[in-house]
């Protein structure tokens, strides 16, 4: 699809942009060298990455398929009015089932909270956005000891029931993303603990925490300005049987392309598979789990498979030589 990238292309071609400006930046970083995403030039594959004249055919996929996420071109668009003397390129991740506000005082407040999110970033910086988000807390029995939670503070509940007297239901599916950090994740639980102290038995309170959404600066300047990166708050990326049909379908299309490269007399020293995903972390990828099983005839023809997700990348498989070690 050459050309779909370029400046201006709409809001899906966008976030294609960013995933291939983070690779050739991980990809700078990790091999020493400069490599830049070359969007001139027209190509059998979805993009080219450069390196001198060393040219990396890409196959690019977003796994929920590519359309923004509901408001996000309102957003954009104010978040880069107020970039416009900025020519560095930034991205709000959102996280999964995150929903963007599309009416005030939500819509400003969120624009507010991302621009001072990316002042003073670095390149390839990322840092985490407080989002106030209301949970929900019920003491359900005065006996008992246990703090029964649904949503991303599930995984928590043992530390949540920590000198808790009475039986208390927490419902924190209004949080999208916790924190990287431990210490921040205490207070938000300390809280919680500190409100289940309070209450009567039927009785159900808000618990007033943050969310932690991420802003990260990329690690080159293009695509200028802010995209906001994420999918519907419908799309589930834990879905193990949607991430392997997508991871198949793009290793499919990485072979046509290569075909359709190769009969047209096109040459390219490596090939890569690019996929992004919404996730709140990239530790919950299932992209690598996918492809340890699939049989190796699936991608056999690829040199590298990485994934852009929470404003990193993460290498799910490691090419077998380096075309430009084996050339010295």
């Amino acid at each position: 699809m050459p050309g779909a990238l370029e400046s201006g292309a709409p809001a899906a071609s966008r976030q294609q942009h960013v995933a291939l400006s983070m690779l050739a930046g991980w990809m700078s970083e990790r091999w020493f060298r400069t490599f830049r995403p070359r969007l001139d030039e027209p190509t059998a594959f979805d993009a080219l990455i450069a390196r001198r004249e060393a040219r990396i055919g890409v196959t690019l996929g977003l796994l929920w398929g590519g359309d923004p996420a509901p408001h996000a071109p309102q957003l954009e668009s104010q978040l880069n009015a107020d970039l416009d003397d900025d020519s560095a390129a930034y991205a709000l991740w959102v996280p999964p089932g995150g929903e963007l506000p599309d009416a005030e005082p939500g819509l400003s407040s969120l624009r507010l909270i991302a621009g001072r999110g990316f002042t003073g970033l670095e390149p390839a910086q990322r840092r985490e956005l407080r989002l106030p988000v209301t949970l929900a807390l019920a003491k359900v029995d005065d006996e008992g000891f246990y703090v029964s939670v649904t949503g991303p503070l599930a995984a928590e509940w043992t530390t949540i029931s920590e000198g808790i007297n009475g039986a208390y239901h927490l419902d924190a599916r209004a949080l999208r993303r916790v924190p990287e950090e431990r210490a921040e994740l205490d207070i938000v639980l300390t809280r919680i603990r500190d409100l289940a102290s309070a209450l009567n038995v039927e009785e159900v309170a808000p618990a007033e925490v943050h969310d932690y959404w991420l802003v990260s600066r990329l690690p080159l300047d293009e695509p200028r300005g802010a995209t906001v990166f994420g999918a519907a708050p419908d799309f589930d990326p834990a879905d193990g049987a949607v991430v392997r049909r997508e991871l198949r379908r793009q290793l499919r299309r990485a072979d046509e392309q290569r075909e359709a490269a190769r009969a047209a007399g096109e040459e390219v020293e490596m090939t890569a598979v690019l996929i992004g995903a919404p996730l709140a972390h990239i530790g919950e990828e299932l992209v690598t789990a996918s492809l340890r099983g699939m049989s190796p005839g699936a991608y056999g023809g690829t040199d590298l498979v990485a994934l852009v997700a929470d404003g990193s990348v993460r290498q799910v498989l490691q090419p077998r030589s380096l075309p430009w070690e084996t050339q010295r």
